[in-house]
């Protein structure tokens, strides 16, 4: 009799084991809409980031083309006098008039598109669509002679330099020559007292 039993509840324990690794193959009509309306969100949530994606690059590319406008049309900026290599830094500039605004205007312009290329907010590609016009800023004869003279006041002031993100490019760059870094150069102008 007790082998009864113990065979009785084997042969249970065994059902109970074969019921748990049986599977029902009913699916119901809830079940299919269940799965339609996951695949549903889960498609939707995809078309949604990718407009929205689609959408920041749009507002991205505007935002560069109205920092390249400005370059060129803005009626404050000085690019010109960079593009065109004129005369424009001599010992009267440093009055504050009107040229020395549009100077400082076009190069805190250039210093802030250095800014956003050394937080890593202008892409490599973005950030190329400003090589052209820093390229002719840097490169002028002009600007290598005020940079060389608010350098070196600002040191001897133991301040920043002005326009630092663009110096700090320009530096990294390799846009100064070894006479740059002198204080008593003869190849630049002294205009500020330093």
């Amino acid at each position: 009799m007790f082998n009864n039993i113990w065979i009785f509840k084997t042969n249970n324990i065994m059902m109970t084991i074969l019921n748990l690794f049986t599977f029902n193959y009913v699916i119901s009509v809830s079940d299919i809409v269940a799965v339609l309306t996951f695949l549903t969100v889960i498609i939707g949530g995809i078309f949604a980031l990718h407009k929205w994606n689609m959408n920041i690059k749009l507002k991205r590319a505007d935002y560069i083309y109205s920092l390249l406008k400005d370059i060129r049309t803005n009626e404050r900026n000085a690019f010109y006098l960079f593009e065109y290599g004129e005369e424009w830094y001599n010992l009267q500039f440093h009055n504050g008039g009107d040229l020395e605004k549009k100077v400082d205007y076009t190069l805190s312009f250039f210093s802030y598109i250095c800014y956003l290329k050394q937080q890593n907010i202008l892409s490599d590609k973005e950030f190329d669509c400003f090589k052209y016009e820093l390229e002719r800023v840097l490169t002028n004869k002009q600007f290598k002679s005020y940079f060389y003279n608010i350098y070196h006041f600002s040191t001897k002031l133991n301040k920043p330099i002005s326009f630092l993100h663009l110096f700090t490019y320009a530096k990294d760059n390799g846009y100064f020559d070894n006479e740059f870094w002198n204080v008593s150069s003869t190849r630049y102008p002294h205009y500020l007292n330093f």
